[in-house]
């Protein structure tokens, strides 16, 4: 009997150690699924990055020799209505050779010497319009959504002399060799080729900001102009903003590497020819002076230039730049309402944006200012929270 018992205990035994040994298996088997399937997930996902950047690369170069073509259609047959174009038409047709711009900062934007420099109410301003006398103007380059219009208002405010757009100094010949700058967004579809005029030019400044903010500021202006609501009044919609990224990221991104190339290609080998800035800089209270120190001095170097003294920048700066802070009410100021203030974006496009400065920084490692620049914006997209909103 006891032979028995332990023949049925042990039987016993073995079928719980049996029990135990096929839960084992199946948990592991269960777990190196779960690896696989995980493993699978970011292969997919990295497939689908690697495609799309792909895409972006190859499509660069037919997009850049379509836009110049595009754009270059721009300043004669105007498809879009752009108010640039309707401005130098109309100023085609004044009888006064250098009239006032006006696009002026409510024509009201230098310091005048002799006066306290950061009292805005105290300090005497003189309107702004084009120069009486020759000057060599200044590419104020940039992609759209790239604070273009308050780099415009400080140059003006710099120097005192009005500023052209592309379009219109394509069209205006009144404009030439009397404005201190022309704003351009070229190659972009909203700019138009300036290079027969070159020779006017003392140089470029090219502003940079990061993509992932341009982009959704240029979609702002890009909604207000659709529904006919005035320049730097509203933010778009989240779902219309959705929509756009989703089926327009690549093509932007695309644009921003073309313009990046196409300013620093243009003076590779004249660089002192070439400033190049950032909208985190000029709009930053430490670096914002400073900034706007190196655009005065730079534009000092052109001839019929002459810029306002150095006393003056910071409170030239504070006006045009942070107007708000000090309590100043501009009339061509950006006062946009709803929508939201920061514009998601899923995490496979936040690696695209970051792939694609990789690339730059890879493409111009010689000059380290657009190293420091590319490397600042690749933390700035890392430390950027992935929002899953699809449309």
């Amino acid at each position: 009997q006891s032979s028995g018992r332990s023949s049925t205990q042990a039987a016993k035994q073995t079928r719980a150690d049996n029990r135990r040994t096929e839960t084992m298996q199946q948990s592991t088997m269960q777990q190196q699924d779960s690896k696989t399937a995980s493993r699978s997930r970011r292969a997919a996902s990295f497939v689908a990055a690697t495609a799309g950047l792909l895409c972006f690369l190859i499509g660069t170069s037919v997009m850049y020799t379509t836009n110049r073509s595009s754009s270059s259609v721009v300043a004669v047959t105007n498809p879009n209505n752009n108010p640039d174009i309707e401005e130098a038409s109309s100023l085609s047709s004044s009888t006064s050779l250098l009239r006032p711009s006006r696009r002026a900062l409510s024509e009201l934007v230098r310091v005048e010497d002799g006066e306290d420099l950061c009292s805005y109410k105290r300090a005497r301003l003189i309107a702004v319009s084009l120069a009486e006398h020759d000057v060599s103007p200044t590419y104020q380059a940039s992609f759209p959504g790239s604070g273009a219009r308050m780099t415009h208002e400080l140059i003006r405010a710099l120097t005192g002399i009005a500023i052209s757009t592309d379009h219109a100094y394509a069209v205006e010949t009144n404009r030439h060799r009397h404005s201190v700058a022309v704003k351009t967004h070229y190659p972009d579809p909203n700019g138009v080729p300036l290079d027969e005029f070159d020779e006017h030019f003392n140089g470029a400044v090219l502003v940079l900001r990061h993509p992932a903010k341009a982009i959704p500021s240029f979609f702002n202006f890009w909604y207000e102009r659709v529904h006919h609501l005035a320049n730097h009044s509203t933010r778009a919609p989240l779902e219309e903003w959705i929509k756009f990224r989703d089926t327009s990221l690549v093509r932007q991104l695309q644009h921003y590497q073309q313009h990046m190339d196409f300013w620093m290609q243009k003076y590779e080998q004249n660089k002192e020819k070439l400033l190049v800035v950032t909208y985190e800089d000029m709009t930053d209270d430490v670096k914002g002076p400073e900034t706007t120190a190196r655009i005065a001095e730079f534009l000092n170097a052109a001839e019929g230039v002459q810029t306002v003294p150095p006393e003056s920048i910071t409170c030239i700066w504070q006006k045009v730049v942070k107007y708000e802070d000090i309590g100043i009410k501009l009339k061509y100021g950006s006062h946009r309402t709803g929508g939201p203030k920061s514009n998601p974006y899923t995490d496979i496009q936040l690696y695209a944006i970051q792939l694609m400065m990789q690339e730059q920084r890879i493409k111009f490692q010689n000059d380290p200012d657009m190293v420091a620049i590319m490397d600042r914006y690749i933390s700035m997209t890392l430390e950027m929270q992935p929002e899953l909103v699809t449309s």
